[in-house]
C-alpha cells in the first residue's frame, strides 16, 4: 500500500492528495483508501498526474465503478465506456455553467465522476462544487421529516448542451425514453449512511406528491438553499491533476467566464462499485 497525504480544503468538501504515484498503477488497499478519502471529503484533487493518458484514466475508473454509459450514447448505438472530452472555445460555447447533478434524469445516474484538464485558458475556467450533506443537515429537522417520503421527477430540461453534442433527433429519442424518471427528494447514501438533497435546478422538475403550487414553492427553496455559499468549494485548475467526486453527494457548476478561450477537460464516470 502507498501512503499519501490528505489536505481538507474546506470545512465542508474538498481535499487535495498528494503522494500518489498514477493512479491507474496503485494497488487495491490503496484504491481502497483513496475511495475513503472521496466519501469523506465528497470531492478530491489528486497532484502529480501528468503521466496518466485517456486509457489509464478510464481504467482506474473501472476499477472504482461499473461501466457506465450516457443514455445519448447508447440512443446513438454505443456500448462501450469512453473518455469523453469536453471542449469548450470559440465554436462550442460552454453549457455546464449551472447547478447540476450529471444524469439525474436517467433511472440509474453515475455515481462517482471524475475530470482531467487537458488544456486550460490562461484565467477562468474554474468548477464550484456543493456538499448535498451540508445542505440536508442544515435544514430543520421538521423539514427534513417531511422529505423523508418525497420523491422528485427528473427530466433532461431544455436540453440546450444535449443538443449541441449529440443533434437534435439524438435528443428527441432520449426524451422519449426518460419520460417518468423518479428519484428520493432525500435519500440516505448507501456508503456513509447520511442523507443527502437530491434536487438539482438544471434537472429536477417537480416534487411528485405535492400539488403543483406546493412543489413549485418547497422546490425552488430547495434548490436555492443546496447551493448556498456556506457549502461550495470553487477550484482553479491545474494541468496534470485528477479530479474524482461523489456525484451522489454533490452538485457542481462549470464556470463560463473564460469563454471564448479553449478550455478541455477529459472526463469519465461510473456506476455503483462492481
Amino acid at each position: 500500500m502507498t501512503t499519501f497525504h490528505v489536505r481538507p480544503l474546506t470545512s465542508v468538501l474538498g481535499a487535495e492528495i498528494t503522494g500518489l504515484p498514477r493512479v491507474d498503477t496503485i494497488d487495491d488497499a490503496t484504491l481502497a483508501e483513496l475511495m475513503a478519502a472521496v466519501h469523506e471529503h465528497k470531492v478530491v484533487f489528486v497532484t502529480d498526474q501528468e503521466k496518466l493518458d485517456d486509457d489509464g484514466h478510464l481504467a482506474f475508473m473501472l476499477r472504482i465503478g461499473a461501466p457506465y454509459v450516457h443514455p445519448l450514447a447508447h440512443v446513438a448505438g454505443k456500448t462501450d465506456p469512453i473518455v469523453e472530452h469536453i471542449i469548450d472555445d470559440a465554436d462550442h460555447p460552454p453549457f455546464q455553467d449551472r447547478w447540476h447533478t450529471d444524469v439525474t434524469w436517467d433511472l440509474e445516474p453515475p455515481r462517482i465522476g471524475s475530470l482531467r484538464p487537458i488544456e486550460m485558458p490562461a484565467s477562468g475556467g474554474d468548477t464550484l462544487w456543493a456538499s448535498m450533506y451540508a445542505a440536508y443537515d442544515s435544514l430543520s429537522p421538521r423539514l427534513q421529516e417531511q422529505l423523508e417520503g418525497l420523491t422528485a421527477h427528473h427530466d433532461l430540461g431544455d436540453g440546450e448542451a444535449f443538443k449541441s453534442k449529440g443533434g437534435e433527433a439524438i435528443f428527441e429519442m432520449a426524451k422519449e425514453l426518460l419520460l417518468d424518471t423518479r428519484h428520493p427528494v432525500a435519500p440516505v447514501h448507501p456508503v456513509t449512511g447520511r442523507r443527502y438533497l437530491n434536487v438539482n435546478r438544471q434537472f429536477t422538475r417537480s416534487i411528485v406528491e405535492l400539488e403543483p403550487n406546493e412543489s413549485e414553492a418547497l422546490l425552488g427553496f430547495l434548490v436555492d438553499h443546496a447551493v448556498h455559499p456556506n457549502y461550495c468549494l470553487r477550484h482553479s485548475w491545474t494541468v496534470g491533476e485528477l479530479c474524482v467526486w461523489d456525484e451522489r453527494a454533490t452538485q457542481h457548476f462549470a464556470t463560463a467566464g473564460h469563454y471564448p478561450a479553449r478550455r478541455e477537460m477529459a472526463r469519465v464516470a461510473v456506476g455503483d462499485p462492481v
